[in-house]
């Protein structure tokens, strides 16, 4: 897709707001082969040393 091309896209999209939720993120990830199911990671969160 061309930079004119994604243009026109987003000024001829109806956009309604937004929509709050994974769903939209679960599709996109379904488009993409759901490439996240390969990864083999560890994600460690911390609460900045208060928890």
């Amino acid at each position: 897709m061309e930079l004119n091309e994604a243009l026109a896209f987003i000024h001829a999209t109806d956009w309604k707001g937004s929509r709050l939720g994974l769903e939209r993120m679960r599709e996109l990830m379904h488009r993409l082969g759901n490439p996240q199911d390969s990864l083999k990671f560890i994600h460690v969160a911390g609460t900045n040393g208060k928890g």
